[in-house]
């Protein structure tokens, strides 16, 4: 290896990985990414992200490099009550963005090594040493082991993070009753600049679909776990597409689609670090947070945190301060979106008689005025969350 410090480690060269050594490497820093797949395949991940995400990104210098590459723009969305145009209703004035999650990942690790990075694949990090000059152990491509050092280590390895770990974070959690599960599929008969996202809240459903280029959907659908059964691999594709099939306003897209990927499910729950920065290492993504369903706002998170994490590095020679900086900052966004995703959960998703009782109050009020429902989802944790949001959401005022 040709250096054995560098000014930032990232382990991860996934979307915050990479995009944070792209926009770090630009600015004259020596950045090391370390990757542990050869090559990226097809999982069910998040493949949507909202215009507050796609603002994020473009700040990064990332949105047109990943739309004219393995995207497409969606700039008109459907939550059920009518079409929506996301450039004109929106504070950024952006589309949503569709994406292929694997595609995704090639165009900005090669992005990363143009801009400077040092990547290395194929290697598995093994630990995380804290403190005024943190260090990364890992085996290389060859099975070999090094360690390198870094002026600042980035954990961005994902919801299950080892590095997170042998950093000494530790994550709280709060369990949702739901399942998401996620399929790829081609044939389907709908508009490829449209996203959908439709609640079915008498079943403590949804389903979710969105474009990403190519005549290619990524459709997901939400069911409650006390069903007996997961929606995962192939033999149960046909329960997945006749599940999507209820949302009344997509039903017919499904009649020619075809898997052309895993089916798989993930519980939902909230899953966070407090302050997720010390002792010179950061974590970003979702190392740091997830929250599912957050309907669609994981991609955005992810972005949110690379270029929050730039901006206060770039901002302050003291690192140290940075890093605290970057993660008080997470705190306050990841906050908002654990808190409206939660919202959305109990009115469309909950089931019982407390839910039903919620829905009989909100459902009414919101169909004769569709400004009640927060929009944090495509505007961004900036958006007032307070209890009075809350109130009027569920017809409580």
């Amino acid at each position: 290896m040709s250096e054995t410090h560098y000014d930032i480690v990232t382990v991860g060269g996934g979307l915050g990985g990479s995009s944070l050594a792209k926009a770090m490497s630009e600015h004259g820093q020596r950045v090391l990414v370390l990757e542990r797949e050869t090559n990226f395949r097809d999982r069910v991940r998040g493949e949507f992200m909202t215009p507050w995400g796609v603002a994020e990104a473009q700040s990064l210098g990332i949105y047109e490099l990943i739309r004219d590459n393995c995207g497409i723009d969606a700039p008109v969305s459907h939550l059920g009550f009518g079409p929506r145009d996301l450039p004109s209703t929106t504070p950024q004035q952006l589309p949503g963005l569709g994406f292929s999650h694997p595609e995704m990942q090639e165009v900005l690790l090669e992005a990363a090594k143009s801009a400077g990075a040092e990547v290395h694949r194929g290697v598995t990090v093994t630990g995380i040493r804290t403190g005024p000059t943190p260090a990364v152990t890992f085996q290389d491509e060859n099975g070999d082991d090094q360690e390198v050092t870094g002026r600042f280590v980035v954990a961005a390895d994902g919801r299950t993070s080892s590095a997170r770990k042998w950093a000494g974070f530790e994550v709280k959690e709060a369990p949702q009753p739901f399942y998401f599960a996620g399929l790829l599929l081609k044939g389907v008969a709908a508009p490829e600049d449209e996203v959908y996202l439709l609640f079915l809240p008498h079943l403590g459903a949804c389903t979710a679909m969105t474009p990403i280029g190519r005549g290619r959907f990524r459709t997901y659908v939400a069911y409650a776990d006390n069903q007996g059964m997961r929606l995962q691999g192939e033999q149960n594709v046909l329960r997945f597409l006749s599940d999507a099939k209820r949302a009344d306003l997509i039903s017919q897209c499904f009649n020619k689609a075809e898997a052309i990927g895993p089916l798989a499910s993930f519980r939902c729950g909230d899953f966070w670090v407090e302050h997720p920065y010390k002792d010179g290492v950061a974590l970003v993504g979702d190392a740091g947070s997830t929250s599912d369903p957050a309907f669609g706002q994981g991609l955005a998170t992810t972005v949110r945190d690379a270029r929050v994490l730039r901006d206060c590095l770039l901002a302050n020679d003291d690192w140290d301060a940075a890093g605290h900086a970057f993660a008080t900052e997470h705190d306050r966004d990841s906050q908002v979106i654990r808190r409206v995703s939660h919202w959305f959960r109990a009115l469309f998703l909950e089931q019982g008689v407390d839910a039903d009782a919620r829905r009989a109050r909100a459902m009414p009020l919101i169909a004769q005025d569709e400004t009640r429902v927060p929009d944090h989802l495509f505007s961004g944790p900036n958006l007032p969350a307070d209890d009075s949001v809350r109130r009027r959401f569920f017809g409580e005022e």
